[in-house]
């Protein structure tokens, strides 16, 4: 059985783990044959500005990227 999962993502996106582990959360859930929605919020929503990367850190947009490219969805 499928389930819709939706993540709140609030934090900014290199101010800690948090989007990442957000990220890897919602690709498990649609490799696991689930629907994940990111509803970025606040500073969240920055993790999804296009371009942009930290130095030495996760990737979050091109990790949200990716998970737009498989099926799941982000509502900012």
């Amino acid at each position: 059985m499928s389930a819709r999962l939706t993540f709140v993502l609030a934090a900014s996106p290199y101010s800690g783990q948090t989007a990442a582990t957000v990220l890897k959360l919602a690709a498990a859930a649609l490799e696991s044959g689930h629907a994940p929605v990111i509803f970025a919020t606040a500073d969240g929503a920055y993790g999804f500005v296009k371009g942009q990367k930290g130095a030495g850190a996760f990737d979050v947009g091109a990790a949200g990227e990716a998970l737009l490219a498989r099926g799941g969805a982000v509502h900012l």
